[in-house]
């Protein structure tokens, strides 16, 4: 049986994964009945420290000065116009329509390209405004390649996108125009998107039908992806991250193998009568995916969360050592859903995030967990600081802070969700 170890901050430290991203429509069947069954019981504001005034479309500078409060990581800058990708392509995009942005806050920007030779290794991107006689780009595009934390997965690829406003004032709209490239750093796609800044506003007690924590009847909130960074703040906004984990997240992507005999034709979990050791070996497409994390809060101040994560089992007692190729998996969906208490309380920003206030981390509430009760295993979850609580974009951002006083503090973003939802959009 396959064991998954977690350390302080619910990293993994020990696992294994298989060669490819599957689905499961028993996944999708649990998580409706457990989710209709849950309803049936029953942003974020930004100081602005350095003032600011708001930009003015009107030249390529003002395209420029947007295009460099743009977050990434490892880009470069490219002095022209952005390249023009195909027309027509087969790739999907996490976002629907307007890609949302808070302040300095990394969010993904996701593909998914079921055709392996329309792989997404990064993306060209370039700012437009709108202005008399058509829109203005800036005079220089980013090239942004995937975090390489997603690079051995070859169905979803995701790059890191963020926003610093320092010195102007949200909310704020313009235009991007995105070019995905291949390994060779090729363009295999084109698409312009909204992006809207949003303000940064906090409204952790709203109740079920307007913009808060407790969402109108049939909602919930889905995790979207989890992750520290490499180096204290503000140097961790531009050093990569050092620990990504989503649903699209596949670990230990090599298996395992296990090792077994031919005796005479004869497969056996074991060694041949009259011998020491094994004398074959099979690989076995094990792995580790967490598929799912839900939460439904309620205003009588409890939670219901789920979590639904993929461990296939080796079954080498039926597999054929003689044959050779890949052993036998057996499906192991653990669907695991908890109970508890939450609260909204005044919280303490710890000594790092407080000496970068300038950077705009201002937050002072805090959304607390209490388990009361599990179906089984899993992993834990405790809430952290808001930094972001907006339903109107969907977003639900946290910070839970790191209990060893290191600074690698985990920042969890979940979206705002129904029933049947598409977690994809055509890119075009």
């Amino acid at each position: 049986m396959i064991r998954v170890f977690l350390n302080s901050q619910n990293k993994i430290i020990s696992l294994v994964k298989p060669t490819i991203m599957k689905s499961s429509v028993l996944l999708l069947k649990i998580f409706c009945m457990a989710l209709l069954f849950a309803c049936s019981i029953s942003s974020c504001k930004k100081n602005n420290p350095g003032g600011g005034a708001p930009v003015n479309p009107g030249g390529s500078a003002n395209a420029d000065t947007l295009s460099d409060h743009l977050q990434f990581f490892d880009a470069a800058k490219i002095q022209g116009t952005i390249p023009k990708g195909p027309s027509t392509n087969s790739l999907k995009i996490s976002f629907k329509d307007t890609l949302y942005l808070m302040d300095q806050v990394k969010r993904p920007m996701k593909f998914l390209h079921t055709d392996t030779t329309q792989n997404v290794a990064g993306v060209y991107l370039q700012v437009y405004i709108g202005v008399a006689g058509g829109p203005l780009g800036a005079t220089y595009y980013y090239d942004v390649p995937e975090i390489p934390e997603m690079a051995d997965n070859d169905t979803v690829s995701v790059v890191m996108v963020g926003f610093d406003p320092i010195g102007i004032r949200p909310p704020l709209t313009f235009d991007v125009k995105i070019i995905p490239y291949d390994k060779n750093k090729q363009p295999i796609a084109e698409a312009e998107r909204p992006v809207k800044i949003t303000d940064h506003t906090v409204d952790p007690n709203g109740n079920a039908g307007s913009c808060g924590l407790v969402l109108p009847s049939g909602e919930y909130w889905d995790w979207q992806c989890s992750y520290t960074y490499k180096e204290p703040l503000p140097n961790a906004y531009f050093s990569g991250i050092d620990f990504y984990s989503a649903p699209d997240k596949i670990w230990l992507p090599e298996g395992q193998d296990i090792k077994g005999s031919c005796c005479g034709g004869t497969s056996v979990y074991g060694i041949c009568p009259g011998v020491r050791q094994p004398n074959a070996s099979l690989h076995f497409a094990t792995y580790y995916q967490i598929q799912k994390e839900t939460f439904v809060f309620f205003d009588n101040g409890t939670y219901l969360r789920q979590t639904f994560e993929e461990s296939p089992i080796p079954i080498p007692d039926s597999s054929n050592f003689c044959a050779g190729g890949e052993g036998i998996v057996k499906s192991n969906l653990n669907h695991t859903i908890y109970n508890g208490n939450w609260t909204i309380s005044p919280v303490t920003l710890p000594p790092d995030l407080q000496a970068i206030q300038h950077f705009g981390y201002h937050d002072s509430l805090g959304l607390h967990l209490s388990q009361t009760s599990s179906s089984g295993g899993g992993y834990g979850n405790g809430g952290g600081i808001i930094r972001q609580l907006e339903c109107n974009t969907g977003d639900l951002f946290l910070i839970q802070v790191d209990p060893e006083g290191a600074g690698k503090h985990l920042y969890k973003w979940y979206e705002r969700r129904l029933p049947g939802d598409l977690p994809w959009w055509k890119f075009s």
